[in-house]
């Protein structure tokens, strides 16, 4: 099979150009107001606009040649592409390499119905990025060149198979679609907002020639003298704003969220002004977690991650893939049985044992000790209040004792634990990369041991963890994973 060599569309150029912009925003924002505020005349006063428009044009010349030289064609069972700005380099990939090919519509591609493709493959040479990207091509090329891959696959894995063996149907069908009601919810209770302010205080940082600040200051201090409710007010409205563009920014980002089961793959759909797509080969995951969100939790709402053998260290999003984001917990395992019938997803988690108690609250309270120490010599005897601050660690660090077990279901081990958010690992024993467990002085006294067990996903690996376990419950979570050592 070979098939003529294809060009990106050319708005690949100006995708080019932006990416690389993008990468040299920072100095290229330097150069720009590298001699404001000195009394620099005449061509020294231009230079740094002379220098970032010429960065500029560079950029947009390099971005057009890249599309020039980049091509791509299907030949002898691989995927070709020739590509490079000075170098022309060549890549070959094999179709059985390919694990999956994830479509994104973006703002540059929508208008033209182009989609972006990017390959993901098994033993990638590169961790950082994708194997290979196509910036730009039309959604029936993606189509076509996700069906002959499909096509050859499969009949590589049916060669030498007995002609009555029934062949897999590639049906297509709808497991999981978010409504706009637990979209919503999931929005409200995200805590973007945080995320929000943190970002546009980056943002303002690298301003500091442009903003004056210190008349800023002034002005707020002036501000801040007018009134302590007008400035509550102000801060409350300002937080307000944040949140609403955190709940804005997730709805368009998990828009028309849809999990699809077709053949031995899930193809995840969601976005609005971004519309991505993408394809999980259901072999290559690794382990099921559920996730508690600490406001969702009372709501009765919990979040379903696979961990997949894919993805690299700058893709995290293809190894932690989230394919139900808002359900019921009730419902996550009608769903599940549809997504992965090998998972058991209701299990009776044994807890840790009581005498550990006193360890998880012990640990809470090192965290704020130091600070009541401190208030307290300060402002002595008033000071003592303070101690009522060991109230709210506690009741996290029950919180997270009530939190951790761990189960066995004949090949399946699961691991409860809580951090921020309650955590629920399902782990399937032939998917288990290290099991590991660790033990100091003061737990040796107790008959305790922490226990970690890691699988396989991105680059890093996703591990879940027990602390202050009990040595018998870890001595048969060890003898249900080595059954050989029974000396243990």
């Amino acid at each position: 099979m070979m098939s003529e060599k294809k060009k990106l569309h050319p708005i690949s150029a100006v995708a080019n150009f932006l990416k690389q912009l993008k990468e040299l925003i920072l100095p290229f924002i330097f150069l720009v107001f590298l001699n404001r505020g000195d009394d620099s005349e005449g061509f020294l006063e231009w230079l740094p606009f002379i220098i970032g428009g010429s960065i500029m044009v560079f950029l947009l010349v390099a971005g057009i040649i890249k599309w020039l030289r980049f091509s791509y064609w299907l030949e002898e069972g691989e995927l070709r592409i020739e590509y490079g700005l000075f170098v022309k380099k060549k890549r070959y990939i094999p179709f059985e390499r390919i694990q999956s090919l994830n479509l994104t519509e973006g703002i540059l591609q929508r208008p033209f119905g182009l989609v972006k493709v990017k390959v993901e493959t098994a033993g990638s040479s590169d961790s950082k990025q994708a194997e290979a990207e196509l910036t730009a091509i039309s959604k029936s090329e993606a189509q076509e060149l996700q069906r002959i891959i499909n096509e050859a696959k499969s009949s590589k894995r049916n060669t030498g198979a007995e002609e009555e063996q029934p062949v897999i149907q590639n049906n297509e069908e709808v497991v999981f679609k978010m409504n706009f009601k637990d979209l919503l919810l999931m929005a409200t209770t995200s805590g973007g907002a945080g995320v929000v302010i943190s970002g546009v205080l980056i943002f303002l940082s690298q301003f500091d020639e442009l903003i004056p600040y210190e008349r800023v200051f002034n002005e707020l201090e002036q501000f801040v003298r007018s009134g302590v409710v007008l400035v509550s007010v102000v801060v409350i409205i300002g937080l307000l704003i944040a949140w609403i563009a955190a709940i804005i920014g997730t709805l368009l980002v998990f828009a028309d969220f849809t999990v699809k089961k077709q053949g031995a793959d899930l193809i995840i759909t969601r976005g609005l002004l971004e519309k991505k797509q993408m394809t999980v080969p259901i072999n290559r995951i690794q382990g099921v977690r559920i996730v508690e969100n600490i406001l969702r939790q009372p709501l009765g709402y919990a979040a379903v991650q696979i961990e997949s053998a894919g993805g690299s260290v700058l893709e995290k999003e293809s190894s932690t893939i989230k394919i139900l984001p808002m359900i019921k917990k009730q419902k996550i395992e009608a769903v599940m049985k549809d997504v992965l019938p090998d998972y058991k997803i209701s299990v009776d988690f044994k807890t840790v044992p009581k005498r550990s108690l006193k360890r998880y609250l012990f640990r809470e309270s090192l965290l704020v000790t130091a600070v009541i120490i401190g208030v307290t010599i300060a402002f002595w005897p008033l000071g003592l209040w303070s101690l009522f601050l060991y109230v709210p660690f506690w009741l996290f660090g029950y919180s997270k004792f009530r939190s951790a077990g761990w189960s066995i279901e004949e090949a399946q081990l699961g691991l409860r634990y809580r951090s921020l958010q309650k955590h629920t690992l399902l782990m399937k024993k032939y998917r288990i990369q290290s099991l590991e467990t660790e033990q100091n002085f003061f737990q040796v006294r107790k008959e305790l041991a922490n226990l970690r067990a890691t699988v396989k996903s991105g680059e890093t690996g996703a591990a879940g963890k027990i602390v202050d376990l009990d040595d018998e419950s870890v001595k048969r979570i060890y003898q249900w994973y080595y059954p050989e050592k029974q000396g243990l």
